[in-house]
């Protein structure tokens, strides 16, 4: 505090008063399932602070040739002649990627980053995602924005770092970050396109390879020519234009296949063709031999095109077949350099690659229009079935982050006019998981593409259509739009009475959701009301022990402690404690979000130490059982109990 802020205060037990924005606050366990304030901890008052070592960059190529006049250029304009910004300029596959990170690789910078920046959102994200690692407590605390800008405000004041801004797509996306950080570190971009860095960067244009750098590369990848291939040999990577990534390719199938460069050469020929076409190629001779072995080789690279091109988890591989099958056909496709296969099982897809499986050729058997439309939609209907529907646990948490970045790749590669009901259930819940990330501006632009599709393909008035317009009014609830979220809310509950009937499960949870709505807005005669028919609805449809039943029960013990009535409050969280940890388990985060609904209630009625004891068991028990990472987890190093040591 500076003591300039002004004066604000608030009354109640929940009341949270707070004297500038800190992004949010929310209470009782809806949406999160986490009873919570969200307090700001110390670091986020406090400068950014990166730690020494700091260092993100992808291994890009095993085997590296070549370009040592390249490395050499970047050493001469980034040192000798001090300029700050450079920009690798050259058509795809021409090893852009490869060249940045094998020259950031060598630097001694801290700390240096990798952001993937094909987009504004990718830039966001990869600036949060720094912030996040300096500083790994605030992750889920402070929303995207705010980490974006605590990234900003380091880089713009201190010296000696890198940032590598990876395929980036248009100039104009990275302008302004360019002149913010003008003057300050060091930023090396790379880029298909041509038009816009004039002032903005010193530009490197890297064409192919020096035909004795293909011929390098060729020869390192099949461990060794004979006397009599040397010519056939600069023919072959002549041919492929002196393109890396077909080169590359081109090798790995010799190498496989113990096909000669004479023999590689004779099928060329037969698919004439130039520049980025080389990869189309590469694809379509190396296609013919692993599929005619194992027809599933095809349909795999078609399947993984849809995804993102980093790091493709197992879990998503192994559900497009029996598992030894899918495998093996993974390692054909790696041993042949249509893809890179990671020690734990992931697999990473270039984009040139990535971009011929999804462009169909009448006279490419291997890229019939038909065959990319049925691998999309294989593609889809594998991550609806792989993303937990909630991102309660561990094992969803987990799951979640490693899955998100493909579905976000999959529902931008796809024309939302094109969404059926399966893709809205799949746009629906990842924007459940960006309102946990607090990324709530792009988790309603999700939930408006699902109400947009679900509306289209199922009605207005289908469940799911209201479903998704209850996101929606959650998003603003979180933003403390309360009067706009309720206004929606009110008209979910009606649609759902006059679709499905005043007594269904569906209505009595919406009912449940508009009551802590309203008990956010003061009205707690009215939540309490609300969420007691809620709830007497609920146990006589599901039972009383029903996860849904359990939530209603916890944010009626929250407003009942609102509205004063202490004892009736306790009864009903211990009662709810004790039923969500038979159903789902001690370590479950609504379960302990039920203790800490009654360290707060202790420490209402006088029991400070017994609060904080429980609160400080609480964190332990997270700790262990969801690591540090989850944002309950995350939450908890931020709770402080009123009257506890940790009071701010």
């Amino acid at each position: 505090m500076t003591g300039t802020e002004p004066h604000v205060e608030a009354a109640g037990d929940r009341a949270v008063a707070v004297g500038g924005n800190i992004g949010r606050v929310a209470t009782g366990d809806y949406v999160t399932q986490v009873e919570r304030a969200i307090l700001l901890p110390p670091e986020a008052l406090a400068p950014a602070v990166c730690p020494d070592g700091l260092s993100k960059i992808p291994r890009k190529a095993v085997r590296f040739v070549g370009r040592e006049r390249e490395l050499r250029w970047l050493e001469e304009h980034f040192e000798a002649q001090g300029h700050r910004v450079v920009a690798l300029r050259g058509l795809g596959g021409v090893g852009k990627s490869t060249l940045a990170a094998r020259w950031a690789g060598r630097r001694g910078d801290h700390p240096t980053w990798w952001i993937t920046a094909e987009s504004r959102a990718d830039l966001d994200t990869g600036l949060a995602d720094l912030a996040g690692a300096m500083q790994p407590a605030l992750i889920d605390v402070l929303p995207q924005e705010a980490l974006r800008q605590r990234a900003l405000q380091w880089l713009s004041t201190h010296d000696g770092w890198l940032l590598v801004l990876d395929n980036v797509t248009e100039a104009a996306d990275v302008e302004d970050l360019l002149s913010r950080l003008a003057g300050r570190g060091r930023i090396l971009v790379t880029t298909r396109h041509a038009a816009g860095w004039h002032g903005l960067a010193e530009v490197l244009d890297l064409t192919v390879l020096d035909p004795e750098e293909s011929y390098a590369m060729y020869a390192q990848a099949v461990g060794g020519l004979g006397p009599r291939d040397g010519h056939h040999v600069e023919t072959v990577c002549a041919t492929l234009g002196h393109l890396p990534l077909a080169v590359a390719q081109a090798a790995a199938y010799c190498a496989e296949t113990r096909t000669t460069p004479a023999e590689y050469l004779d099928q060329l020929r037969r698919y004439p063709g130039d520049g980025q076409e080389a990869v189309a190629r590469t694809w379509r001779l190396t296609l013919d031999r692993l599929v005619a072995a194992d027809p599933l080789t095809g349909t795999l690279l078609r399947v993984l095109a849809w995804w993102g091109p980093d790091r493709i988890p197992r879990q998503l591989l192994d559900r497009l077949g029996p598992t030894p099958v899918v495998r093996r056909a993974v390692g054909r496709l790696a041993a042949h350099s249509m893809v890179t296969l990671h020690e734990d099982g992931a697999v990473s897809v270039h984009r040139l690659v990535q971009s011929v499986a999804r462009t169909a050729d009448a006279h490419d058997p291997h890229r019939r229009a038909e065959d990319i439309d049925a691998a999309r939609a294989l593609a889809e209907e594998t991550l609806t079935e792989a993303v937990p529907r909630g991102v309660g646990g561990a094992t969803e948490w987990g799951a979640w982050r490693a899955l998100f970045p493909h579905v976000e790749t999959y529902l931008g590669q796809v024309d939302p006019a094109a969404d059926t009901a399966r893709t809205a259930a799949l746009v629906d819940r990842a924007a459940w998981f960006m309102v946990e990330h607090s990324d709530l501006l792009r988790a309603v632009h999700w939930f408006d593409r699902a109400v947009e599709c679900r509306e289209r393909v199922l009605g207005a008035d289908h469940p799911d259509t209201v479903a998704s317009r209850q996101g929606i009014a959650e998003c603003w609830a979180i933003e403390g739009e309360l009067w706009s979220s309720a206004d929606l809310q009110e008209r979910v509950v009606a649609d759902l009475e006059r679709v499905l009937g005043e007594d269904r499960a569906e209505t009595h949870m919406a009912r449940g959701r508009l009551a802590v709505t309203w008990r956010q807005m003061g009205d707690k005669d009215g939540a309490v009301a609300l969420m007691e028919r809620a709830l007497a609805g609920l146990e006589g449809l599901l039972g009383p022990d029903h996860r849904d039943t359990l939530r209603v029960r916890s944010n009626l013990g929250v407003a009942y402690q609102d509205a004063g009535r202490l004892e009736q409050a306790i009864a009903l969280h211990e009662r709810t404690l004790g039923e969500r940890g038979r159903l789902l388990g001690p370590d479950h985060p609504e379960t302990l979000t039920s203790r800490l609904n009654l360290v707060r209630l202790y420490e209402a009625v006088g029991e400070v130490e017994r609060a904080v004891a429980e609160f400080e068991a609480v964190v332990a028990d997270a700790v262990r059982a969801l690591g540090d990472e989850h944002p309950f987890t995350a939450h908890l190093w931020h709770i402080r109990p009123p009257g506890s040591p940790w009071g701010l």
